[in-house]
């Protein structure tokens, strides 16, 4: 079961970007990114800004019937919330992404995200290039 993550808490961010990845609505999710936002994941170690990290999730949403976080769970400590769960999207292709993932996100003043870094698993995204994303 997910817990709360919006309301008076303050990490409506972190409920906006899940959400709005889920219905592809990719005004949505900029917004709930600072505009100097850095994103990081562990398969190629490269900082990237956020247009350029969202590239991938742009095509995702066209390409599937439907794209979920499950099992989601979250600890926060002041500003640093740390973020567990699983990315699924059922592809157009038939193949079904599962990315069980972890993230550490930075919230600026603003409750905006300052920084995402992600741990997964590569080769659960093999399916994604299969899919030619």
């Amino acid at each position: 079961m997910a817990e709360q993550t919006s309301g008076p808490n303050g990490y409506e961010a972190i409920d906006s970007m899940y959400t709005a990845t889920e219905e592809g609505d990719m005004e949505r999710l900029l917004a709930c990114f600072a505009p100097d936002a850095v994103i990081w994941h562990a398969d190629d170690e490269v900082e990237q800004n956020v247009d350029t990290c969202l590239q991938r999730v742009r095509l995702l949403g066209p390409a599937s019937s439907k794209v979920a976080y499950e099992d989601r769970r979250m600890t926060a400590v002041g500003r640093q919330v740390f973020l567990q769960h699983t990315l699924t999207a059922d592809l157009l292709t038939g193949s079904r992404l599962r990315l069980p993932a972890f993230m550490r996100v930075e919230l600026g003043s603003d409750g905006l995200i300052s920084r995402l870094e992600e741990y997964y698993d590569s080769r659960a995204t093999d399916v994604l290039a299969e899919a030619g994303l």
